[in-house]
């Protein structure tokens, strides 16, 4: 039957039928592909909103640890200042060392310096320099200080015993006081 049709005709017959079939296949993937746009789009929609509402709590979260760090590094510094302050109030005042040993000198010994520091070992220690009136007094000032609670030695170099009268000296002790709280 084929046969009885002109080829010109059969030309546009064959032309019409893939317009036809191209066009439906096109209408077919249009249909499909909108169907699908309009059942993935709520889906998209809420994965957006959850997305931005984990980014916000992300922010939030993040903000919480940087104020969690600045809150410790600022609570550590507090806490090195607070057992600074601690220490320092359990140490004996210069004004104690000061009175003690002025109430130690007598009439014959004058005290022209007194200087706090660290020996090598960690240790206190307090140089008293002054003069004098004889070698009697320096002996009796130093075993009055050795006789002290606080004071775990005495060091008063022999050169100071040198002279007779009117001794300058230098006597180097070292305190025994603990740093405990």
């Amino acid at each position: 039957m084929t046969n009885l049709i002109p080829p010109r005709a059969k030309k546009k017959l064959v032309l019409e039928y893939w317009t036809r079939a191209v066009s439906t296949w096109l209408s077919l993937w249009s249909v499909a592909l909108v169907a699908g746009i309009f059942i993935l789009l709520p889906a998209y929609v809420l994965i957006g909103s959850q997305v931005e509402v984990h980014k916000a709590s992300a922010a939030k979260a993040s903000e919480k640890v940087q104020n969690y760090s600045n809150t410790s590094r600022d609570l550590v510094r507090a806490s090195q200042q607070a057992k600074l302050v601690i220490d320092e109030t359990a140490k004996p005042a210069m004004s104690e060392f000061i009175s003690l040993f002025e109430s130690l000198q007598g009439e014959e010994i004058s005290l022209t310096a007194l200087s706090l520091g660290f020996g090598s070992e960690g240790k206190q220690l307090v140089t008293l320099a002054g003069i004098a009136d004889n070698r009697q007094a320096l002996a009796t000032f130093r075993d009055q200080i050795s006789a002290e609670e606080m004071v775990d030695s005495v060091n008063l170099p022999l050169s100071n015993l040198a002279r007779d009268k009117d001794i300058t000296f230098e006597i180097v002790i070292s305190l025994n006081i603990t740093d405990e709280v």
